[in-house]
């Protein structure tokens, strides 16, 4: 674990010891403000190419699949198909990474949860894409960060609570105004730094929910 990580940890665990459980509500906006700070999300969802390449790629894949399936399965049969839904996946990445290589393990994951997603639907878009990806980056740094923070210093929360608590702290994050500049970003009017700028943004009225 690195400096920055460490001194990430500390901070959010300072936080979280200045209110009491039944107040934890109110730790939400400063939390995920320190959490998604522009400069800790960018490395998060790598750089601006590797995005652009990833979803041109997927987006090539998913439509040709549509028609022509994948290994002589549709893309319905692939959905329910492991093994070759695995296989399918990894051609993908390996060309992506062919194009513009990975250096963010959160986005290597959140490319292979969404893309699994994207196998049940019916028709591929790419804007609904590109909103799915940029909420699982998101949830799965703001899961990564508290979890094991939010255990340490409250002890009986368990690991669905705390997903429940980050779900509902992505959704609050992740509203419409957050999407209107994603589809911009695919659209190549504006750039990633700017939209990881606004998201950063959305954390003023933020909470964990009910829990």
């Amino acid at each position: 674990m690195g400096t920055s990580k460490r001194k990430l940890s500390s901070d959010i665990k300072k936080i979280l010891k200045q209110k009491p459980i039944t107040q934890l509500n109110e730790t939400a906006p400063e939390l995920s403000k320190k959490i998604l700070n522009p400069n800790h999300l960018s490395s998060s969802f790598d750089t601006e190419d590797t995005i652009n390449e990833s979803i041109k790629i997927i987006t090539k894949h998913f439509i040709t699949i549509s028609s022509n399936g994948f290994k002589g399965k549709t893309k319905k049969e692939l959905a329910s198909d492991s093994i070759t839904q695995q296989e399918f996946i990894e051609m993908i990445l390996d060309q992506i990474e062919n194009q513009a290589y990975i250096n963010s393990e959160i986005l290597e994951k959140s490319l292979k949860i969404v893309m699994c997603k994207f196998l049940e639907i019916e028709e591929f878009d790419v804007y609904s894409f590109a909103h799915h990806l940029f909420y699982e980056i998101i949830y799965q740094v703001l899961l990564g960060d508290l979890n094991d923070n939010i255990k340490d210093v409250f002890e009986d929360f368990n690991y669905d609570l705390i997903k429940k608590m980050v779900k509902n702290l992505t959704d609050q994050i992740m509203n419409d105004s957050v999407y209107e500049k994603v589809n911009l970003f695919i659209d190549r009017k504006l750039y990633l730094k700017d939209v990881l700028i606004h998201i950063s943004k959305q954390t003023s009225n933020a909470s964990f929910g009910e829990f």
